[in-house]
């Protein structure tokens, strides 16, 4: 039997006095990880957006740039606490230059010194008309011990087709960075990524931020309740819930998924929505159904 315990950190928007106090504070959630025996630890998207605390109000053209400002410290922080605590650290997004334009990336790191990253592919409004972020073009499909991870950031979930690319490149495990303000946005991130599961059969985690900056206009609030999703068949909750926050306050959602489990359900569900998809029917209905002349 293989199970991976992981941490879904549900982060916490708040003052920062310091720069010290930010990194501190996911030394902490990680040490605490590390006594609770956790190999995989998962941030929000937006992660680093945090440091704008330290900063007088920004507009977006300017904010892009100063989260960039701390991209070596950034990569060099969360290797080394990678490699130091044994743990696979989803270390949120973040946004970098790259090119002529800026990006949002997460990064993953392992203790080997290993880091894969993953652009966001799908951007919001707010993403493309104000912070003028360039969308990613790229799936990375990665391979661990524990079976293929990929990453889908916040907005991606919602687009069924990346989740079964993924799923049929065998990933066991899609990891959901995201960053929403409001309920509306939380719940449609939340029900896309149990949909997501139900369909692929696979184990979406997903992980959000709460609380309060109404000074910092690009994450003046968070609002989420993170968690952890399964398909909701044999021999899993009905309800596909396997961990998920009682409410949107600061916590670490703890989940063991077990790949054999996931494996049988594959195999013994009642039913088989992955296996039992039908592309070349889809083509034949989809040439059927009379062009819309809207």
């Amino acid at each position: 039997m293989l199970t991976l315990r992981i941490g879904i950190v549900q982060y916490e928007l708040a003052p920062l006095q310091t720069e010290a106090d930010f990194w501190d504070g996911i030394r902490q959630d990680v040490e605490q990880a590390k006594a609770d025996q956790v190999r995989l630890l998962i941030y929000p998207e937006y992660l680093t957006a945090h440091l704008l605390a330290l900063s007088s109000p920004l507009a977006h053209d300017q904010a892009a740039p100063y989260i960039d400002g701390f991209t070596e410290r950034y990569i060099r922080f969360f290797s080394d606490l990678s490699r130091d605590s044994g743990i696979i650290i989803l270390a949120g997004t973040h946004i970098h230059r790259e090119g002529n334009g800026y990006v949002n990336e997460a990064y993953l790191f392992f203790p080997d010194g290993r880091i894969e990253t993953q652009q966001k592919l799908h951007l919001t409004p707010e993403e493309r008309n104000c912070w003028h972020l360039t969308p990613g073009n790229h799936l990375n499909v990665i391979d661990t011990e524990f079976g293929r991870m990929a990453i889908l950031i916040c907005y991606d979930i919602e687009f069924p087709e990346l989740s079964r690319i993924v799923a049929q490149q065998d990933v066991v495990l899609i990891l959901n960075p995201t960053y929403t303000d409001q309920a509306a946005g939380y719940y449609r991130v939340r029900y896309c990524a149990q949909a997501r599961a139900i369909e692929n059969q696979r184990f979406v985690a997903l992980s959000g931020m709460v609380g309060m900056l109404p000074y910092i206009p690009q994450i003046d609030a968070g609002y989420a309740e993170s968690g952890c999703f399964s398909p909701c068949d044999y021999p899993f909750p009905p309800n596909g819930i396997l961990n998920i926050a009682p409410d949107a306050q600061k916590t670490v959602v703890i989940a063991d998924l077990n790949l054999s489990e996931l494996k049988r359900n594959w195999a013994q569900g009642q039913v088989s929505p992955y296996k039992d998809r039908k592309p070349e029917l889809y083509q034949q209905l989809a040439k059927q159904v009379p062009n819309s002349s809207r």
